[in-house]
């Protein structure tokens, strides 16, 4: 009898809690898609560009000058003077470390802005899934480190339409 009784007990509390995991809502975000489809991240990209183009340009035309001076300094070696040559040799050593130095620069400067940005998406982009899982009751949302997720689960349209809501507004 008492066996009969721990079965029944044991098969309501297994019943109970598949009942109750059957309950739970869960949902999937792919972090991936929506970097590479929301428009708030072509607007920081534009922005980057707008704010960076100028001196990557500058960049490129000095790397291009560094070029025709070491090709100048190859063509004319044998047949100017060892004072012009050290001359020449000096130029293209302060331009090649003042290239480098600006390079340095400006990647620093566009990193520092870009994990600013990110961090001000990836704020963003937490508030909205935040308001979808509380508007629509989500016990759990998952995003990355997901080997796989259902369609079913995958709310990533959704997040990416709020999204686009809110970069018009």
């Amino acid at each position: 009898m008492k066996k009969i009784i721990i079965a029944t007990l044991f098969l309501m509390a297994t019943c109970s809690n598949a009942m109750a995991a059957s309950e739970l809502k869960i949902g999937y975000v792919s972090v991936e898609k929506l970097l590479t489809q929301a428009p708030q991240v072509e607007a920081v990209n534009t922005a980057m560009m707008e704010r960076f183009g100028g001196k990557k340009d500058e960049l490129q035309a000095m790397e291009k000058e560094i070029k025709t001076m070491q090709e100048n300094y190859k063509r004319n070696e044998l047949v100017m003077t060892e004072d012009k040559l050290n001359e020449l040799k000096d130029k293209l050593i302060g331009k090649v470390q003042a290239f480098k130095q600006m390079e340095a620069t400006l990647s620093q400067e566009v990193s520092t802005m870009r994990s600013q940005e990110l961090a001000v998406l990836q704020k963003s982009v937490r508030d909205i899934i935040n308001d979808i899982a509380k508007k629509d009751n989500y016990d759990l949302i998952l995003s990355e480190g997901v080997v796989f997720a259902s369609e079913k689960l995958d709310i990533t349209e959704t997040v990416l339409a709020e999204m686009k809501k809110s970069f018009k507004k």
